[in-house]
């Protein structure tokens, strides 16, 4: 269990309310700021996976990943009051995200290395049973994937971000801007780039299989 967002001292759910697991995200914000112990739980149970996975895909590597999930979640608790509500809670998470795990290859004064594989047992992003159909699709699904993900390690961070943002995560260019602190054409810019590099990595890959 996390202990972020304790040391202010929350306050328990008031009588009344929902239970947290049921409530929107907008409400979840309210009941965090509100100092309630079991939003702040629901908070961090609710966005970990999608931090760590983000975290993780930037960086490339597990070593610091859980240090940096509580910071980026240390980040998110304290700057719930200045979050506007003009974006949704994962596209604000993603920012911090981004901003932590940069920041976390600047101060190590180094490129990730190419990971041989990736995560092939974790489920995909749209929500796909990873072990549904028959054993062989299941195989070539995860071949794929790890494949994906190898590829992907291989690209310069900010290239790497991108392209994962938007072709992972489905998000816009617009939004990914918002994330990064980058023009939208900036972003399109590193897209184009971006791709061209995977798919020439994947070319390479295939000649010397």
């Amino acid at each position: 269990m996390h202990t972020l967002g304790r040391r202010s001292g929350p306050i328990d759910t008031p009588a009344g309310e929902r239970p947290v697991a049921d409530v929107d995200e907008r409400d979840l914000v309210r009941r965090c700021r509100a100092g309630d112990r079991a939003a702040h739980d629901e908070f961090y149970r609710r966005y970990r996976r999608q931090v760590a996975s983000v975290l993780y895909r930037v960086l490339n590597e597990r070593r610091e990943l859980e240090d940096l999930v509580q910071e980026v979640f240390l980040i998110a608790f304290r700057g719930l009051e200045r979050f506007r509500g003009d974006a949704r809670v994962s596209t604000w998470l993603y920012r911090i995200c981004v901003n932590v795990a940069l920041g976390a290859i600047r101060a190590n004064a180094r490129r990730p290395q190419p990971v041989l594989v990736g995560d092939p047992d974790e489920p995909p992003a749209d929500g796909t049973a990873a072990h549904d159909g028959s054993p062989l699709r299941c195989l070539e699904r995860r071949r794929a994937r790890a494949r994906v993900l190898r590829l992907l390690a291989a690209l310069p961070p900010k290239k790497r971000v991108v392209l994962y943002l938007h072709e992972i995560e489905g998000l816009e260019p617009k939004e990914i801007a918002d994330i990064v602190g980058a023009h939208p054409v900036t972003v399109r810019t590193r897209l184009f780039y971006a791709r061209r590099e995977f798919f020439r990595l994947a070319a390479q890959e295939a000649e010397e299989a």
